[in-house]
């Protein structure tokens, strides 16, 4: 909430500080009591004082009531109010204490005694919402509660009719309830007060986490690039069946660990709120068809039957996040085959009709595998926790995969349900609002190879410069390296590349310094193909670098053929540019 971490720097404005809010929001939760309330009061005032009082009173409280709706609308759209209008709030707060004790005194002055115990009842229901809901702000809890606190004591001691022994007593039982109510209030204040802290101390304490995960991550990708970018390296050379194998091993344990800090990696971006989404149209079955292929192989270690269906009614393309949508089913995927020791693994995709009738798709994953009892189901979802504490040390993992699914598929528009029978298998259903699209883009065929291409990769990381050049030499490309933005714009200075690979964090001078230099015309050629790469997986990263000058970016660990396939991208689009340009020269 953006009411609940807050700072008042104006003193002139301390009464009208941003607690106001906490208030507004809480008196919002019992509108539909006060306004009960108000309607019950306006019958009963009708019955003893007639229509007119009746309905006078019940405009007042009908007015001040529309106004704060009025004022108080910002909060409503979790948007700060205006000091103006927290101003209107505090009169909207004295006009209804005052319109709730006008009826308290009204009820008093007929003398008797039922109406009076109306009349005490009243004002004491306004010294309850002063204490409960105003507490947080002084300014608040003035205008709720000294009118009916002054009443309070007033009516009884010099409008009650006693005298002697009895007004004594009633004059000293009626302060000691004030100054109890009083008491109870400076309490709730702090007890408030304490909540803001602890509240402020929990979101400190997230956000570090969040911080220390994301470094973590970042720090261990760049020697995990090493490793699995020496070991692809290595497949790509000729080797013995034996040799074969173990690269492959390192391979899928790479992979595995690669998978892990994505997944804690995701969940820092959920809970900063920068997990972001992007819409484009893909090929449902091609991304079920090849999750399918990527676990084939696990699929018959295990001897498992794996399997996939997709429903001929299923549009040739959809729209949306592709890389989210894949992970979703990839999770589940590798899920069911983990927890499935005998029988099969089957992955169906269909249409159903979504919300908005545009369409959605049901994906489901269903295993003949160990199941889950109702009580495991309670914490399925939960970051860190897994069936039962014997699941880790037997499957392993990090227990993360389905709460991310999860939040996925929320964030997506769509939800995620599971059914089990423990000891005959599971079948997990995911809901996506995926429309059809209407268009199937056009892609170029990427290449394998980047024959005689000339690139420079600066990266301070010699592990690093190592995996360009093993993986970039095999493709037929001429490597040359940098260790920081200075070395780059020197040999840009003096030689001609095609390419550059430019790592975003170097020492001396930054990626983004020197790319900038480079599009400014300082060195070489302002327009050459700039390729980032960097460790950082945050949600906006490739937007920012685009908008930095870079044509587009690559992810440690760097995968081979993606890597390729991008220098493809980047000298073709310079290509069409350039012939752009020509054609426009020619015209004019």
């Amino acid at each position: 909430m953006i009411w609940s971490r807050t700072t008042v720097t104006d003193k002139r404005w301390s009464l009208l500080d941003e607690r106001l809010e906490i208030v507004a929001v809480t008196a919002a939760a019992v509108l539909v009591v006060r306004l009960l309330a108000g309607v019950g009061a306006a019958v009963i005032a009708n019955l003893i004082f007639g229509p007119t009082f009746a309905l006078t009173w019940f405009g007042a409280f009908a007015f001040h009531e529309t106004i704060t709706r009025i004022v108080t609308r910002p909060v409503a759209r979790g948007e700060h109010m205006s000091r103006l209008q927290r101003a209107g709030y505090v009169a909207c707060m004295v006009v209804s204490s005052l319109t709730w004790s006008a009826l308290a005194v009204r009820l008093w002055v007929t003398g008797e005694e039922p109406f009076r115990l109306a009349a005490l009842a009243i004002l004491a229901g306004l010294l309850t919402h002063a204490q409960g809901f105003s507490s947080r702000s002084p300014a608040a809890l003035a205008a709720m509660g000294i009118v009916p606190a002054t009443l309070w004591f007033a009516l009884p001691v010099f409008m009650g009719g006693y005298s002697g022994v009895g007004l004594v007593t009633v004059t000293v039982g009626l302060a000691l309830l004030l100054s109890y109510v009083g008491a109870s209030a400076r309490a709730n204040v702090r007890t408030a007060a304490a909540l803001a802290e602890a509240e402020r101390a929990a979101v400190t304490a997230n956000e570090a986490k969040s911080a220390f995960l994301a470094m973590v991550t970042h720090e261990l990708r760049t020697p995990l690039n090493g490793v699995l970018g020496m070991a692809r390296a290595l497949q790509r050379t000729t080797l013995e069946p034996r040799q074969q194998r173990y690269v492959e091993t390192m391979l899928r344990s790479g992979d595995t660990l690669l998978v892990m800090l994505n997944d804690v990696l995701d969940l820092t971006k959920i809970e900063a709120g920068r997990m972001d989404l992007e819409v484009a149209s893909f090929d449902l079955r091609e991304l079920s068809d090849h999750v399918i292929e990527l676990w084939l192989e696990g699929a018959k270690a295990k001897q498992l039957s794996l399997t996939c269906e997709v429903d001929a009614d299923l549009p040739a393309r959809v729209l949306g996040d592709e890389t989210r949508v894949r992970q979703i089913v990839m999770n589940l995927v590798s899920n069911a085959l983990k927890f499935t020791e005998t029988g099969s693994v089957r992955l169906e995709a269909s249409t159903y009709p979504s919300a908005d009738g545009d369409g959605g798709v049901e994906i489901r994953v269903v295993d003949t595998g160990i199941g889950i009892t109702p009580d495991q189901l309670a914490n399925l979802f939960r970051p860190f926790v897994q069936a039962e504490t014997s699941t880790a040390r037997k499957y392993g993992g990090t227990g993360l995969g389905l709460a991310i699914c999860r939040d996925l598929a929320t964030r997506m528009g769509g939800h995620i349900d599971v059914e089990s029978t423990p000891g005959k298998g599971s079948t997990f259903r995911v809901w996506l609002p995926l429309p059809a699209a209407d268009e199937q883009p056009h892609t170029a065929a990427r290449p394998e190879d980047l024959p005689a291409i000339r690139i420079l990769v600066a990266d301070d990381n010699p592990i690093n410069q190592a995996v360009a050049r093993a993986i970039l030499e095999a493709a037929g490309a001429v490597v040359e390296t940098a260790g920081d933005g200075e070395q780059a714009l020197e040999r840009l200075r003096t030689e001609v590349f095609d390419v550059v690979l430019m790592d975003v964090h170097m020492p001396v001078m930054d990626g983004i310094e020197a790319v900038g230099r480079i599009r400014d015309g300082q060195v070489g050629r302002h327009d050459i193909p700039i390729i980032a790469l960097t460790a950082d997986a945050m949600p906006g990263e490739e937007t920012r670098l685009r908008g930095l000058g870079f044509d587009a970016l690559q992810h440690k660990p760097v995968q081979p053929a993606a890597l390729i396939g991008a220098i493809g991208d980047v000298m073709t689009a310079r290509a069409e540019r350039a012939l752009a340009g020509d054609s426009a020269a020619s015209a004019a």
